[in-house]
């Protein structure tokens, strides 16, 4: 390390040509200089602005977007990582004999969240990205005679090993390359009957014979480990504590939340043998979602073995800053690893597209509450809650009667008392037990709230297209007027760099308008009622509790909880498979950019980008490119191709045929015209040669690509360009 910072402090300063003026010089001696830089192993202190606590501590608390704070001494909202992980072999992380591993950990982690490796940097995404670098250490640990974690790190990591790994993951995730289930039904027997498990059931612990899996059960139940569902639509439903589990097996209660750990223990909670789908315990919802999977064994997802493949990745970028600890990169190659794993793996799936008739049903519900009854539910509520806003501890019958008192004065936008048309006799219900038929038919207050809650949220998510963060935590002043139009500011969830988040001013419909109005009016009202010290009491999205009168924090189920409230009320019917569709944030996001692309096509692609927050073309087409349903793209793009080859036509006659375009289609035309030999398609019937057009893209024998194109500040976009790029044909 110090050898080589001294290697390169000793490197002598370049000879310049003659030619070199004194600008060229010290443009050369800038690039130098920041080359030798990025080459110097990092010799700073572990403090940063983002880390809270002390680089030494077995709990980081980091910087959150500027949610975090500080009330009496302790830190909240923060972006938290929990350094005392739980091992395969009974220890923990942060015990001594690991303490080299956990520095190591702590330090490829610092460096990406500053930046100093490739690697996520945003808060959220980082602490992902440190998960998968944690389960590689587990995964170390549990072949420890071979990979010696606690003395050497990484540094035993070999082409093989790592092969090895990405392949167990690709057979089935990470709860089989830390053989979770075969883990839990080897220590399940032995306690169950003294005697080590048959192989044959750590072979397929997913198919246990019946006659096993009662002798199991009794000592399961033995042990207490059985209880039942609390809530929701599976209330009484008896199930295994994953907490107890974990502790037989030496793991975290989170490690046995996978789709693959639940399948294996569904074969001891008999109150869910008769179900088709892997569905929650504690389902919350009426129904199952539209993303519930069917009871069978799976390989696992591309997408799992390209985030352990990223997070090896930093590891071995951090060599050069800790070369004891790591193996050195040059011997290890991601990338054939990366390709053995594919060829196991199943592709990742897409995002569900949201059935337009689905979206169209919802929009119009959640249309109708806003715009007839949002300000009465609104004002309803916070009158009631202002009745009783002064007592200490507020039953339900003081909300009820305060309703009753209330109730005449508010009116629906035609005219209507308002709790006739809802049918609204209570502010609560005593018990919260799932009565779908009876929220729909007789909701309380509070449920009306709730749908109104998940009717401004479907207005805002399917009329501007957002991510999830940058609803959450929109601000309660978000809304502006200009130009005669109704304008929202928010911070956007993607393309900032480092530790700066932009905001964004985008237009929005009369009725998203109202919408966030109607959430403001809630919020104003909460906090005028409440003495909240808090940041969030600033936030659009300050709602009431469920149960009391103090208001919920903000988090990524906050938006969730109150969409499933209001699919359930909509009530759409469920599909073959017993599955609803609960609507999500980015699922709308998708819905309003793949519409909006399927009617404008490539001329509204910069529209799009714009709307929809990304930095240019290149990504916002990306996007389409994955998420778009079906073979509808190609089709698409072959239609856009024809139209194109059609004007090029024309643009060729007044130009005395002479190709002068700088978007590739004139090698397109080209080869149309070589296949049918001809001067000029007149010559050819247009459903024959857009046919051939078709099949060449269908062929992938051409494809588009969008450009950006920038003003000469190269940061305006003033405009998109669509490429034509040419493949090899016959």
């Amino acid at each position: 390390m110090t050898d080589l910072a001294a290697r390169i402090d000793r490197l002598p300063t370049p000879q310049f040509p003659k030619n070199f003026n004194e600008q060229d010089r010290q443009m050369t001696l800038l690039a130098l200089a920041s080359a030798k830089h990025s080459m110097r192993p990092y010799d700073g202190k572990f403090e940063a602005p983002w880390l809270l606590s002390p680089f030494e501590g077995s709990t980081w608390d980091t910087k959150n977007r500027g949610r975090e704070e500080l009330l009496d001494g302790i830190w909240h909202n923060t972006v938290r990582l929990n350094w005392r992980i739980p091992l395969p072999n009974g220890a923990l992380l942060t015990d001594i004999r690991y303490e080299r591993i956990l520095t190591l950990a702590k330090k490829i982690q610092f460096f990406m969240r500053c930046n100093l490796i490739p690697g996520p940097s945003a808060p959220e995404a980082w602490k992902t990205a440190t998960g998968q670098l944690v389960s590689v250490i587990r995964w170390l640990v549990l072949h420890e005679e071979r990979f010696q974690p606690a003395e050497y790190g990484f540094k035993l990591l070999d082409q093989s090993s790592v092969e090895w790994l990405l392949g167990l993951i690709a057979e089935g995730s990470w709860a089989h390359a830390l053989q979770i289930p075969q883990r839990l039904i080897s220590a399940i027997y032995i306690s169950a009957h003294g005697t080590p498990c048959p192989q044959q059931f750590i072979d397929d612990p997913y198919t246990i014979p019946q006659s096993e899996i009662s002798t199991l059960m009794q000592w399961l139940e033995s042990q207490n480990n059985y209880t039942a569902v609390r809530g929701g639509s599976n209330l009484g439903k008896r199930y295994l504590r994953r907490a107890s589990l974990a502790k037989l097996i030496n793991e975290s209660r989170s490690s046995l939340m996978g789709y693959k750990i639940s399948l294996f223990l569904r074969q001891f909670e008999p109150d869910f043998k008769n179900e088709q789908l892997l569905t929650p315990l504690s389902l919350s919802t009426e129904l199952p979602s539209q993303n519930a999977r069917s009871l069978q064994v799976v390989c696992g997802a591309e997408s799992s073995i390209i985030k352990t493949s990223t997070a090896i990745a930093s590891a071995l970028d951090s060599h050069l800053n800790i070369p004891d600890f790591l193996p050195d990169p040059a011997n290890i190659s991601l990338r054939r690893a990366l390709s053995i794993a594919k060829r196991m793996a199943r592709p990742s799936s897409h995002t569900p597209f949201m059935p337009i008739e689905t979206g169209l049903a919802y929009l119009n519900t959640a249309i109708r509450f806003v715009h007839s009854y949002g300000e009465s539910i609104i004002g309803l509520y916070l009158a009631v809650r202002a009745d009783c806003n002064s007592k200490k501890r507020v039953r339900n019958t003081a909300l009820n009667i305060s309703l009753h008192h209330q109730s005449e004065k508010w009116h629906t936008a035609s005219g209507e008392p308002l709790v006739s048309v809802l049918n609204i006799t209570e502010f609560r219900r005593e018990k919260r037990n799932p009565e779908f038929d009876r929220f729909r038919s007789n909701p309380t207050l509070d449920e009306a709230l709730r749908v109104l809650i998940g009717s401004c949220i479907v207005c805002m998510a399917l009329l501007k297209p957002s991510r999830d963060e940058e609803l959450t935590h929109l601000k309660r002043k978000c809304i502006r007027q200009y130009a005669g139009g109704s304008w929202i500011n928010f911070s956007l969830g993607k393309s900032n760099t480092g530790t700066a988040w932009l905001d964004e001013d985008r237009p929005i419909p009369l009725i998203t308008a109202k919408a966030i109005c109607l959430l403001q009016q809630l919020g104003d009202g909460l906090s005028k009622q409440r003495s909240d010290n808090r940041k969030i009491k600033d936030n659009l999205f300050y709602l009431p509790k469920f149960d009391g009168m103090s208001a919920l924090g903000a988090k990524d189920s906050l938006l969730t909880q109150h969409l499933d409230i209001f699919c359930d009320f909509v009530n759409l019917p469920p599909d073959e498979e017993g599955r609803r569709w609960y609507v999500r944030i980015h699922e709308m996001r998708k819905w309003f950019l793949l519409l909006l692309f399927w009617s404008g096509r490539f001329d509204v692609l910069d529209a799009m980008r714009w709307i929809a927050g990304h930095t240019d073309a290149e990504h916002v087409y990306a996007y389409i490119e994955h998420e778009f349903p079906g073979e509808e793209l190609p089709q698409l793009e072959a239609e856009y191709s024809i139209d194109r080859i059609y004007r090029r036509e024309q643009e060729r006659k007044i130009n005395n045929n002479v190709p002068n375009s700088k978007d590739g289609i004139d090698a397109l035309y080209d080869i149309v015209l070589k296949h049918f030999n001809v001067a000029s398609l007149t010559m050819v019937p247009e459903s024959e040669w857009a046919d051939f057009v078709l099949s060449l893209r269908k062929d992938e024998k051409f494809h588009l690509e969008p450009h950006t194109v920038y003003a000469e500040n190269n940061h305006d976009v003033i405009g998109v360009n669509i490429s034509f790029v040419m493949h090899e044909t016959e």
